[in-house]
């Protein structure tokens, strides 16, 4: 369990890595191709269909590392005022509840993938096939779901071992090297 875990902490932590790179690069060519134009160019040629997808691959890269490190936004409603177990059933309950709605979007994306495949849409300025954008969000949902049942079972497990099996921790942090 503890070795799955860690191996989800580093594959999430990488993924992440890499949606920072997406918004990294959007924002580049984005300031570039404003400097361009303001220096009298016509800019960057595909400057928006780039950094659309860019923002994709940048929001469902790094949902991921969020389940992981436990950081997306949450409601306690007096969850932490419970018993070690009542605590690890609602958290568990809460990455299965995160897991089937990544799943749901990967799969009806799925739907949308083959309805934009099937007639062969391309995006508006570059002609780029509008199936590319859909790659990462497809990747991205399915990784998300599949962290999130690591995170259930972890917290599963402290529900029925009554204390946390996975040693603290905290995942790797997006500037560290993992090694």
């Amino acid at each position: 369990m503890i070795q799955l875990y860690r191996l989800s902490e580093t594959a999430a932590a990488w993924a992440a890595r890499a949606g920072a790179v997406c918004a990294l690069l959007a924002g580049i060519i984005t300031c570039a191709d404003i400097v361009i134009r303001n220096a009298g160019g016509e800019g960057i040629i595909g400057t928006v269909d780039i950094t659309q997808m860019m923002i994709v691959a940048t929001a469902f890269l790094t949902i991921p590392y969020g389940f992981i490190a436990d950081s997306h936004v949450s409601v306690d409603i007096g969850v932490e005022q419970l018993p070690f177990r009542l605590q690890a059933f609602c958290k568990a309950l809460a990455a299965l509840f995160g897991a089937v709605l990544m799943a749901a979007i990967g799969w009806y994306g799925i739907g949308q993938f083959e309805t934009v495949a099937t007639l062969g849409d391309k995006s508006q300025t570059i002609g780029w096939p509008m199936t590319w954008f859909w790659y990462p969000l497809l990747a991205g949902a399915f990784f998300a779901a599949a962290v999130a049942l690591v995170v259930m079972l972890r917290h599963l497990a402290a529900l029925v071992a009554g204390r946390d099996l996975v040693p603290a921790s905290t995942p790797p942090a997006l500037d560290e090297e993992i090694v």
